[in-house]
């Protein structure tokens, strides 16, 4: 009866070793918030007390970090898939990221008027595809682009005004 207590406690260290293996191979392919985390470890039917565990491992050997994976995701995304400042908010939120993070992150890595010409650019690119179109139809096709992208409708509005009515 004696070895009950160690079987258990060598049964658990087993399983918070394969729980650590995994946040490892989760983690070789893109960093990942604290809820996505526990999101794929349930999945993968661990309890509860180890997904905690893990997580807290995680966050001591700096594994997991919200306020770094939004860093990296806001500067991945405005290099190679640019949304307004409410676009990634959404996503940020929607991959678990605390709302003060995510509005920090984004005060930090995106000022108004970075935003104001990534809106420019994606207008200006996302028009000259319209080139058949009259003028109303580009404005209301770039618009709803552009807001689709999570840039806000005034912003929007503002910029395609001065695109197409404003430039020579």
């Amino acid at each position: 009866m004696a070895d009950r207590p160690e079987e258990g406690n060598r049964e658990r260290e087993e399983e918070l070793e394969e729980a650590r293996k995994y946040l490892r191979l989760l983690l070789k392919y893109r960093p990942r918030t604290e809820s996505e985390i526990e999101g794929r470890l349930e999945e993968k039917g661990y309890k509860p007390d180890v997904i905690e565990e893990i997580i807290d491992w995680g966050r001591k050997k700096d594994l997991v970090d919200d306020e770094l994976f939004a860093e990296y995701f806001v500067e991945d995304r405005l290099q190679n898939k640019p949304k307004g400042r409410s676009g990634l908010y959404k996503e940020l939120l929607d991959h678990g990221v605390d709302k003060g993070v995510a509005n920090d992150v984004l005060d930090e890595k995106l000022s108004g008027g970075q935003e104001e010409e990534l809106c420019r650019k994606l207008a200006r690119k996302r028009i000259a595809k319209y080139k058949g179109d009259d003028t109303k139809a580009k404005y209301r096709k770039t618009l709803g682009f552009l807001e689709r992208r999570g840039f806000a409708r005034g912003l929007a509005n503002s910029v395609l005004k001065d695109i197409l009515f404003n430039d020579d």
